[in-house]
């Protein structure tokens, strides 16, 4: 395990500061705030949504499930999906931002950038070996300090966290089926957490259902979703 990094800041601002010079287009899609799970207020995200990054209190019995889950084989995804193991501590915010943007639809990043040419390289290897290779690049530890010393928030003497960020978007499995799957590095591998008809509304209810009502009333979590830019 890598020595410890500061925490990101969950801040679109942030988010977009990181994505834009290693590859994301400055339109059509940029990070954003989901301010609620109420449905009224979702149908006004504008479309389409790629992904939705949650950050939430990684203790407890939400903890506690999460393991259960693990253990049981609950969720195990058997489609094609870019996905890394977390090796780095406090890394899961970029290991989020990776899972989100490696998993774009073609075309949907700069040629030629950093994260295309990552992912180029990374598509044989294995979990573990795409961490390592990710270890050694320059540009994503220069890109997650940037960012991490961008925030608005202090930068944390304490590097002991005890919160999560993790990224779900829509994936096809072996069935040809279209599926939620939450992608988080400290998981043994992408985890299918049920069909997808509508990927912002699907993980709103997920979210409630898996995360918030078993986390016993802590309230530290946040959401941001990469979707289209609304009209001026």
């Amino acid at each position: 395990m890598a020595s410890k990094w500061v925490p990101l800041e969950a801040s679109p601002e942030v988010f977009n500061d990181w994505s834009r010079p290693l590859g994301l287009p400055d339109a059509p899609l940029s990070f954003q705030d989901l301010f609620s799970l109420d449905p009224e207020f979702l149908a006004f995200t504008p479309q389409p949504v790629r992904s939705v990054l949650l950050l939430f209190p990684s203790r407890g019995k939400l903890a506690e499930a999460r393991e259960a889950e693990e253990k049981t084989g609950e969720g195990k995804f058997d489609g094609n999906v870019w996905w890394i193991k977390q090796t780095i501590s406090n890394a899961c915010g970029s290991i989020g931002l990776l899972h989100t943007l490696l998993n774009l639809p073609e075309g949907s990043l700069k040629p030629d950038s950093p994260l295309v040419k990552f992912k180029a390289e990374t598509l044989p290897l294995d979990p573990l070996a795409r961490a390592k290779l990710l270890d050694e690049a320059d540009f994503f530890e220069e890109a997650h300090t940037a960012a991490a010393q961008s925030g608005q928030s202090a930068v944390p003497t304490d590097l002991d966290v005890d919160t999560h960020f993790i990224a779900f978007v829509e994936a096809t499995n072996a069935k040809g089926e279209k599926r939620v799957v939450e992608l988080d590095g400290s998981r043994s591998g992408p985890f299918d957490r049920g069909q997808c008809t509508d990927l912002l509304h699907d993980v709103a209810k997920i979210v409630k259902d898996k995360y918030i009502d078993r986390a016993e009333g802590d309230i530290n979590f946040n959401m941001i979703v990469l979707a289209g830019e609304a009209d001026d």
